[in-house]
Formats: C-alpha cells, structure tokens, sequence
C-alpha cells in the first residue's frame, strides 16, 4: 500500500509584511513533529516564505502551525484542502489562544504542544476519527522528542545555522509575550546526554553555527555552563537568548567567550522605566544600560538588541532616544518592534478590557503594525516613528557608523546587516507617512 502523504505547513506572512532577511532561520517546531511522525507516513514540510503553494499541491493530511499575523493566510489554505475533501488540523500559539475561531477553518484543533498528542491523532485519522479538539494536558518529555528533521528543509533554512532547543517554558512575568500560554511559565530541560548526541548530530551534518531558540537561554547559569562545554567541544559558533543580568558577572562572560559564542540575543524592552521590567531591574538608567553593554563586548560578545515602542509612558521623543542609545553602544544588530498585544496575553485582555484595540485584522498583529491605541501620542505617529527608525538604522551608512572594524565577527555582522537592510528599508517605505513625518520633525522629533 502506498504511505499517506502528511504535509506540515508554515504559512507565509503578506507583502512587505515582514523585516526577516532573505536565509530565515531553520523551523524548528515543525521539523521536530516531522522526526516524529512514524514511517509509515509521507511527510513534507514547506515553509511557503520560500516558496508559495499552488493549488495543486497534494496531500491526504495537512497539518498547518501559525503565529497570530500568519493565521488569515493559514485559513486560505486549510479552506482550499478542505473544499478538496483533505482533512486539515491546526495548532500554534493562535490555535492555542483562540481554539473556537480557528475550528471555522479545520477538522481539528491542536491544543498547547503537540508531540504529545500526535500518536492518537494519526491513529484518529487513520480510523476516518479525528477529533474536534486536541488538549494537551501535560507537557511534553523535551528527551523523548526526536531531533529535529533538518534535511526535511530547503537549503536556504540551512545556509546560515542549524538550531537547537534545550529548554522550553519561561518564569518571567512579561504581559506582552505568548510562551508563557504555549509553552508554561516552569522551565522545562533536555539532558545533557540528549544534547550531546543532537549536537553531535549536527556537526556531522558538517553545519558549525548554531542558534539555540530557548526563550531564556542563560537563566539557569550552571546548565548554560554544561551546554557551552558541549558547545566547544563540537567546534561550534553559536548566538541565543539572553538577558542583561550577565554583565554583572564576568567568569560567566568568561565562559561565554570560549564556548564559541558569537552574540545573545537581549530584550532592552524600554529605556524609560527599567523598574517596570523584570529582565532588567537592576539597570534603572539608560547609563547603567549602556554600561551593562560595553561589559559584554569586552568579552568579543555582540548584542542583538530589541526594543519596543509603544508602551504607555512612550511619547514621540522614544523614538530619537532609542535610536541615539543604539548608535552609541554600537549595538551590532537593533531589532525594532511595535507593542503588539496578541491574543491569549495578559496585555490582550487588558487593552480588550479598556477598549483601546483598533478593528485590525490579524495580520498586522506582526509587531511591524500598530492595533491598538497608544496613551502618549497617535497610532499614526507610532506607526510612523517606528518606520522612520527602522529605516534609518537599515541605513548603509548608518550600519558602516554603528560597526566597527575592530569588532569581532565583524564580517558576520555586516553580512548580517545587509541580509535585514532590503527587507527593512522596504517594510518602512510602505507605511511611511510623509505628513505625519513633517508633523513629527516641526515638533523636534524624529530626526537623525
């Protein structure tokens, strides 16, 4: 008998829609569900931000996994296999958050994780039985997930760097972030065995960069310490998750330096108030932030760093304030977002709650976009100050100012700044709004 074909879907986001640069990292989630599915299965993963589906793609299961701004055109498809008589079953942290809209658009509902849950939802297929929704009740055991299925992925996923979770689940309390719904706020771990065996793994595969996904990836300090062990030993280069709170301890940062770490990734959040955030409580002044940063890339680290506008102290001065802090810490990469309050987060229920969600579709809920009422200025100037630093940090000039020469894994991060600047500067010029600037600009905002 010939197998089922199982196509794992990740939908694309739409035009001009996002800041991603043209190698996006490898899919992690879905990669891991394809190791898992059993043999007796066809499995395919297309990731449609390389290539689009045509409407003759083929399948006997889909299984689609979407963000909140990838779900509308997650239901394009799920509706077109569905009118062709293919069941479809969804997840991801929209399902997750909003189960009863997206069970309109498929034949099941994946509830939380899904490795838990897959054996009786094949065996329900199978049977011509699957269910409405699938709940998952308890977390999933991280040893007993397979590694993830990399050769499953085009090329392009793989040019830059493997990836690799040691962790799930995040303790922190932020009201605007969705792990804490998906994934539970109790850190959860793979063994180090486990680890050494999927790094060894990949370095067969002749890869020898590594992004380690875990949202946290420094908090438990004398675990991070085993993995960099791990992580010298194969050779590997590697960038992660982080927190401020490392620069305050420099056998740490010793350590990080020579497990091959390249940059962590940081959330800055906000230079207003650092009390209101508890990542960084212990900087409680742009000076101490800035200082926090130089201690850091005197151990050859760079800093990935983000920054959100749009919380309630935010006037249009953050804007300025916060491209100045980059351009004097040299931070290596700025990721720039908009507050974004998606659904199944404290900072959702609140806004719903207060009536300051704009009618919005799902698709701008991309932190690109502003859906929601500000407090200190207009969502049009949010909106456009965000496009005004996003595209004159994208800047070629800028990017050659903000590097220097001397820095380590210079080369890296200039490539790395070129691979976001196209994709970035085009994300700004399609919302830019020219009399909103000039409004800005006479008020002494907004200018370099």
């Amino acid at each position: 008998m010939s197998k089922k074909r199982v196509l794992l879907i990740y939908p694309r986001g739409g035009a001009n829609k996002t800041a991603d640069a043209i190698f996006p990292f490898p899919l992690q989630g879905l990669t891991q569900l394809a190791a898992s599915m059993p043999e007796r299965f066809e499995t395919v993963v297309h990731d449609e931000n390389l290539r689009p589906l045509n409407g003759s793609a083929q399948a006997d299961l889909v299984m689609l996994t979407a963000m909140t701004t990838l779900v509308s055109r997650a239901y394009e498809i799920a509706d077109d296999f569905r009118s062709r008589g293919v069941p479809v079953i969804m997840g991801g942290a929209h399902a997750t958050a909003c189960p009863d809209e997206v069970a309109h658009h498929a034949d099941s509902v994946v509830i939380g994780e899904a490795e838990n849950l897959l054996p009786q939802i094949l065996a329900d297929f199978e049977a011509g039985q699957l269910a409405p929704r699938y709940t998952s009740d308890s977390p999933a055991d991280l040893n007993a997930i397979p590694f993830p299925a990399m050769e499953a992925l085009s090329w392009r996923h793989r040019f830059f760097m493997a990836s690799i979770q040691t962790s799930r689940g995040c303790p922190l309390a932020c009201d605007f972030c969705s792990v804490p719904a998906t994934f539970g706020r109790k850190l959860r771990v793979k063994s180090i065995e486990t680890l050494d065996e999927e790094l060894k793994g990949i370095r067969a595969k002749g890869m020898k960069r590594v992004f380690v996904v875990d949202d946290n990836f420094t908090a438990d300090r004398a675990r991070a310490i085993e993995i960099f062990g791990l992580l010298k030993k194969y050779g590997m280069t590697w960038m992660g998750f982080s927190n401020l709170a490392i620069a305050d301890e420099p056998e740490f940062l010793e350590a990080l330096r020579k497990s091959g770490c390249t940059s962590l990734f940081i959330g800055f959040e906000s230079l207003n108030d650092q009390a209101l955030y508890h990542k960084n409580r212990r900087y409680p002044s742009r000076a101490a932030l800035a200082d926090a940063v130089d201690r850091i890339r005197s151990y050859g680290i760079g800093i990935q760093g983000s920054f959100i506008f749009g919380f309630d102290e935010d006037t249009p001065e953050v804007f300025s304030d916060v491209v100045s802090f980059v351009m004097e810490t040299g931070i290596e990469i700025p990721n720039l977002n908009i507050l974004t309050p998606l659904p199944g987060t404290p900072l959702y229920r609140e806004m719903k709650e207060q009536g300051r969600l704009l009618d919005m579709p799902w698709d701008d809920y991309d932190m690109s976009h502003v859906v929601y009422r500000p407090a200190g200025m207009e969502p049009e100037e949010l909106q456009q100050g965000f496009a005004w630093a996003l595209k004159y940090l994208a800047s070629p000039s800028v990017i050659f100012k903000r590097l220097s020469l001397r820095r380590r894994q210079y080369p890296f991060f200039l490539m790395a700044n070129f691979a976001l600047h196209r994709a970035q500067t085009r994300l700004a010029n399609t919302m830019w709004n020219a009399p909103v600037q000039r409004s800005l600009e006479a008020r002494g905002f907004c200018t370099p």
